[in-house]
């Protein structure tokens, strides 16, 4: 049951702070799932996300959402069109470990498939650490698939795993 106390939303342009302070806590935390490394992101100059973000804010080619309660971001993900253009790629999934349980991942996962949707995606794609097998689960209730796709990741004795999901059974089966 999702927590009705919680808005998902697109982020917005002069958010790229907020942005970039989320993120490379995610990094920090959760290290071992994501596939860019805090190291590098730490590094990246504030015109880098402040781009990013602004592109995501238009959500033409690329989307971040957050999830909030009041002013508290207690989760994101973002999304970006692949090069098929009927698919979009969903990205950097995270809820604040305070915050899981409460249905939060499956909101942005439906907010992120009605994005897909709106810019004409049949299909959602994601990669997920291998050794995550908590985000796998969630992903599947979800209704992703594995492809059987595995890569290695680079600088990491680590592999991740394509999975993939229409959109529109996304939506139809977010809570």
């Amino acid at each position: 049951m999702p927590d009705t106390a919680v808005t998902v939303r697109t982020v917005r342009a002069d958010e790229w702070r907020h942005w970039r302070d989320v993120r490379l806590r995610m990094l920090r935390e959760e290290s071992a799932y994501f596939g860019t490394r805090w190291e590098d992101a730490s590094r990246d100059p504030d015109e880098k996300w402040q781009a990013w973000v602004e592109e995501a804010a238009r959500r033409e080619t690329r989307v971040v959402l957050v999830a909030e309660d009041g002013d508290r971001w207690l989760g994101v993900v973002g999304g970006f069109l692949r090069v098929d253009p009927r698919e979009a790629q969903l990205i950097s999934m995270w809820v604040d470990r305070d915050a899981r349980g409460r249905g939060i991942a499956e909101q942005l996962i439906a907010e992120h498939a009605r994005w897909a949707l709106e810019r004409g995606c049949t299909d959602v794609f994601l990669f997920v650490q291998e050794t995550n097998v908590r985000a796998q689960r969630l992903y599947e209730r979800a209704g992703f698939r594995s492809t059987g796709a595995r890569e290695r990741l680079p600088r990491r004795r680590a592999f991740k795993l394509l999975y993939t999901a229409p959109a529109a059974d996304l939506v139809a089966s977010a809570p």
